[in-house]
């Protein structure tokens, strides 16, 4: 048995981890796919919105060639301080279900490689499974369909081709970008009078040129009405309208990953679950930090405040430890 047990290694479980090595708790983080698996399925060449002293954790430097760092150093940089410092990360184990009580919990997970399930005993149990395996859905016909996407790695496999990029934030706006410079025939399709104001601030000047001199099509006021093999129906002010597209890509935010919280059903209050200030939830030993405790309202939290919220759950668990 362990004292922690932490779900996630992204940035804010692995931050959780080395509070836990830092307080002297023994404990085991399990990730259905590799050490800091969410950076490794963003764009392959984002740029992160903050700088790097700002998504550090354990006091080790993120080292970047420009002022803000890059996916991939990022990603290299959360693999090699779990790599240092010893984490007890098991990749490629999914947890199914958590049961059991403060003390004495039992994490039921699958060995992803092995295809076998096993059982962990732990504590205390620390969710930190963020939201990115979750995006949003249109909720719209034709949705499902192969050539729609509902997350961006690369322009290249869309070169020549006529996508349609759905959503007016970073995502949307980046792929665009992206898309446009790699080849593709793009229009950016949004439900609003113009992109959000939130865009990054070295992005938006970028869209606005590209989209004035035409390279790219920006179809504003616009709400999807229906997905066919042949583009879009869109609804706007003057009308139905039907834009061509051979790929469509949905990239209009995430939601929280919560379904072991929901399992183990701990109280909610909406569609955010009911958290002490340590990030307890009704489950007495129960701790979510991070993302997936906000359920559709991801833009409240960020690498920067998740380390906090990791500190504050393995601080309490740690005092309740204390002999």
């Amino acid at each position: 048995m362990v004292d922690v047990l932490v779900v996630g290694a992204g940035p804010v479980g692995l931050a959780a981890a080395l509070w836990a090595k830092r307080l002297g708790l023994s404990h085991l983080v399990l990730e259905k796919g590799t050490v800091a698996h969410t950076i490794y399925r963003f764009p392959r060449d984002m740029v992160f919105f903050s700088e790097a002293k700002n998504i550090e954790i354990g006091g080790h430097p993120l080292v970047a060639h420009g002022p803000k760092p890059t996916r991939k150093e990022a990603l290299l940089y959360y693999q090699k301080v779990a790599e240092r410092e010893g984490l007890q990360v098991k990749t490629y184990t999914e947890a199914l279900a958590v049961e059991g009580r403060e003390g004495a919990f039992r994490v039921r997970a699958r060995d992803l490689l092995k295809e076998e399930e096993e059982v962990h005993a732990a504590r205390y149990v620390v969710v930190a499974t963020g939201y990115f395996d979750r995006p949003n859905r249109l909720g719209v016909p034709g949705e499902e369909l192969p050539h729609v996407r509902h997350r961006y790695e690369e322009a290249a496999p869309f070169f020549g081709k006529k996508v349609a990029v759905v959503g007016g934030s970073n995502s949307a706006v980046e792929a665009a970008l992206d898309l446009y410079r790699g080849g593709a025939r793009v229009t950016l399709v949004h439900r609003g009078p113009w992109v959000r104001p939130g865009v990054k601030y070295w992005l938006l000047p970028d869209f606005q040129n590209r989209v004035k001199e035409g390279s790219i099509r920006a179809v504003m006021e616009a709400r999807v009405e229906a997905i066919t093999r042949e583009g879009l129906w869109l609804t706007r002010p003057e009308g139905r309208v039907f834009l061509e597209a051979d790929f469509v890509l949905v990239l209009v935010g995430y939601r929280a990953e919560d379904r072991l919280l929901r399992e183990a059903r701990v109280a909610y209050q909406g569609e955010k679950p009911l958290l002490s200030p340590e990030g307890e939830t009704s489950l007495p030993g129960l701790f979510a930090i991070g993302s997936c405790a906000y359920g559709p309202d991801t833009r409240s939290v960020f690498i920067e405040n998740g380390r906090e919220e990791a500190e504050r759950a393995l601080k309490a668990i740690a005092q309740r430890l204390a002999p």
